[in-house]
């Protein structure tokens, strides 16, 4: 089936572009006949029935922390922001206060939004989501250290905060290397 901007796959009724000539999701050729989109369709069928390459439990693991990560860095940037209102309210006039406290609200939200999004493409196992996923793990090791350094010097005991931080956030990302690896060690052909 044709439209303006593309094709409608037979098989799975997903949308193309016009200048594909096989669905990109389940590989049906564009002008397939009614018993290449049952065999398309019976063959999708057989791939869903065997056992998936990367368990449940596995990724399960990686994907609530990073969806846990992502609300919570979602709520402390509005909490922030929120701040920012009631310090400009209170009168600070310096705008490097303000623009810090803006710009670690914003940043927070941005990758609240970023961890929600690689949870859920984790699910769908999706490479780029883990290796994503490590890569926030690291900023995160490494920003909380710079943030607690910068922001409340000799309020806590240094040691202790690089030793917090690897482990809540370098688990994350050992969760995301073990799924990562799983992925490409289980992959099927």
């Amino acid at each position: 089936m044709t439209f303006a901007d593309g094709w409608v796959c037979k098989a799975c009724w997903k949308s193309n572009r016009p200048q594909d000539p096989a669905c990109y999701r389940c590989k049906t050729p564009r002008d397939a006949d009614d018993a290449t989109v049952e065999a398309q369709r019976a063959a999708k069928e057989a791939r869903a029935e065997q056992p998936e390459a990367i368990p449940d439990a596995v990724v399960a693991v990686p994907v609530v922390i990073f969806r846990s990560y992502g609300r919570v860095w979602q709520r402390g940037g509005f909490v922030v922001l929120g701040f920012l209102i009631l310090i400009a309210i209170g009168g600070v006039t310096d705008v490097g206060y303000l623009l810090l406290t803006g710009g670690m609200g914003a940043g927070l939200i941005v990758s609240g939004i970023l961890a929600g999004e690689v949870a859920e493409e984790m699910r769908n196992r999706e490479a780029w989501a883990f290796v994503v996923g490590i890569v926030i793990s690291i900023v995160a090791v490494v920003s909380s250290v710079l943030a607690v350094d910068v922001l409340a010097p000799g309020l806590f005991d240094p040691t202790a905060v690089r030793w917090l931080s690897a482990i809540v956030f370098g688990g994350a990302g050992l969760a995301a290397a073990v799924g990562l690896v799983l992925l490409f060690v289980r992959r099927e052909a």
